[in-house]
């Protein structure tokens, strides 16, 4: 037994000849397994409540602005991305050599810009400095 200033502890495990003490280890340690089971199920459920009344919300401001609502928009927009065949390169564009390069030319990232590198050049060191007059 370990020593403290409020008096001794009980052993860490309960003791093989204990049924009771072992039992009741057991469905402390379950009752904290449930707690924290409900926990998460407690902040889920709250999570989709709250998504739920962002797309109500959105949905009867859409309907009292007439606006189409954001969530609609959503939708179409993910529905227009999942019906794209990806990757796809626009039409004139060689295959490229890396999968990183295909998606670049796939989301357009690569398309011409208008902005043209003009590559490196040679800075030559400047002409001795000027003398200074001693």
């Amino acid at each position: 037994m370990t020593h403290t200033p409020t008096g001794f502890l009980p052993p860490p495990a309960p003791s093989p000849a204990n049924p009771l003490e072992r039992a009741l280890s057991r469905i402390v340690g379950w009752l904290g397994w449930a707690v924290l089971m409900a926990l998460g199920l407690v902040f889920v459920v709250s999570l989709l409540f709250w998504l739920l009344v962002m797309v109500v919300y959105s949905l009867v401001s859409g309907w009292i602005t007439g606006r189409p609502a954001t969530v609609t928009l959503l939708w179409q927009r993910y529905r227009a991305m999942a019906r794209q065949h990806w990757p796809r390169r626009p039409s004139g564009q060689p295959a490229s050599s890396t999968p990183r390069a295909d998606a670049a030319q796939a989301t357009g990232a690569s398309m011409d810009t208008g902005v043209q590198d003009v590559g490196w050049r040679e800075v030559r060191e400047p002409a001795s400095p000027p003398q200074r007059p001693q």
